[in-house]
């Protein structure tokens, strides 16, 4: 927990636009969990040290109702605040990309490894696929590290096909609600629920995020939240909140897949390990899985420190602590004042264009002046300056980049997605001067994810 939460502090650091410090509230109803949570908050507040963003604290019942007023009163004894951060996940991952992009790194989408190349028993590079063109690739590399998330196992059989599994995965499904539950800047935990897991209510760009499911699962690139998962969340808090939570309450669902490290003793993937391991194979794939989001960066520290040791490659000290990610500079809390004043951008797109790009916002803000400040819904601050920006900086190649992974529209609102699709591919073929038949291909592509 150290180790997360010391680098919880730089990635607030290093990406002040899409990080924050979020404060969270869980509600207790037994008079002895008091001193209970208040030893275990106490003990977080110590661990994190220096890095500390926020002192826990106690709350009374009353407290609590004017933060949650929907939530029921009956047996509340109050509850306990804590501090944690909050950032996007699927930006982060886009922003990462960005500043590596910068530093010289080369980077491709849509490319498929299809089969490892070995020479006199050593790897020595791979064979490769543009799904898109189809065009067929090789590389040659003194080193290839295996990063694939859940994925890591496909690509060890690749290098050996005997090589046995050393991950599992579970599923964690979300629901973004209709009804906003949280102020925007608390949420809600439930600690442990019957069957031990941990749920959350969480404010996720001006919505409510409810979540999250853990159940062994299979690994396949599109995973989708399961309705027993979907109503597993929605009963839970509706025993908590004074509304009997239904499917017509929902504007979106998604499931994400975590790689765990296998572990043969455990009962189940809610106790398999998150701790990420790196392995090396005989003929040198060096394979790193399990950790989290927030471990990141110490993750690819580890994993090219022990590339280097094993291959003794010549040691250069680690930067990324240091190193502010694309966005980051130059970037004030009051941008959004300056991008509305310069630009004619409403108040609203213009707090989520600082909050999703940073300074990087001025160079969308310019497409916006060039007559692309259109809503792609009426209901959300997402921007037609943002597909034209995405592919010209951020390898965009499909419409799903643009409204899952560049956007988040999908994932907040499906059918406002669905809307704003024909607009999103009409502006993606005037980009790349699809054909027809492209243009057929993409609408399918698209209609296929719902």
């Amino acid at each position: 927990m150290h180790e997360a939460l010391h680098e919880r502090a730089i990635m607030l650091k290093l990406a002040p636009h899409l990080s924050r410090p979020l404060s969270i509230f869980t509600p207790l109803y037994k008079i002895w969990e008091k001193p209970y949570y208040r030893t275990g908050l106490k003990m977080y507040d110590l661990l994190a040290g220096k890095t500390n963003i926020g002192k826990s604290r106690s709350v009374s019942s009353q407290e609590a109702m004017k933060f949650f007023p929907k939530l029921k009163p009956e047996n509340l004894q109050g509850g306990v605040i804590y501090f944690d951060g909050q950032f996007d996940d699927a930006r982060m991952n886009i922003t990462l990309v960005k500043t590596a992009l910068n530093r010289g790194a080369v980077m491709l989408n849509y490319v498929a490894v299809t089969s490892l190349v070995h020479e006199e028993g050593q790897l020595a590079g791979a064979q490769l696929l543009d799904t898109l063109t189809k065009q067929h690739i090789t590389v040659s590399a003194k080193c290839i590290i295996n990063a694939t998330g859940p994925f890591v196992d496909a690509i060890r059989t690749m290098d050996d096909v005997h090589a046995k599994p050393m991950l599992t995965v579970s599923s964690g499904a979300h629901v973004i609600l209709k009804q906003k539950l949280c102020p925007n800047d608390l949420g809600f935990l439930i600690p442990k629920t019957d069957d031990g897991r941990v749920l959350f209510l969480l404010p996720w760009h001006e919505h409510t995020l409810a979540g999250t499911t853990d159940q062994p699962a299979e690994i396949e690139f599109n995973p989708k939240a399961k309705q027993d998962e979907i109503s597993y969340i929605l009963h839970y808090f509706s025993k908590y909140f004074k509304t009997d939570f239904k499917n017509e309450d929902i504007l979106s669902t998604w499931s994400g897949l975590r790689p765990l490290v296998s572990n043969p003793d455990a009962n189940n993937t809610a106790k398999l390990s998150r701790d990420h391991v790196i392995v090396k194979s005989k003929t040198g794939l060096i394979t790193v899985t399990g950790g989290k989001w927030t471990t990141y960066r110490k993750m690819a520290q580890d994993t090219l420190d022990y590339a280097i040791n094993e291959l003794a490659f010549t040691p250069a000290p680690c930067l990324t602590k240091d190193i502010l990610l694309s966005g980051a500079s130059g970037y004030q809390e009051n941008l959004s004042d300056e991008i509305s004043h310069h630009y004619g951008l409403e108040d609203d797109i213009s707090q989520h264009l600082s909050h999703t790009y940073g300074s990087d916002a001025i160079d969308v803000a310019g497409f916006a002046k060039d007559g692309l400040k259109t809503r792609l819904h009426p209901q959300h601050p997402y921007i037609e300056a943002e597909i034209v920006y995405a592919m010209k900086n951020e390898l965009a190649m499909r419409a799903s980049d643009i409204l899952c992974r560049r956007t988040r529209l999908a994932f907040l609102d499906k059918n406002a997605a669905k809307s704003a699709a024909p607009r999103v591919i009409e502006l993606m073929q005037q980009y790349y001067n699809w054909d027809k038949n492209k243009v057929i291909e993409e609408q399918n592509s698209w209609a296929d994810i719902f």
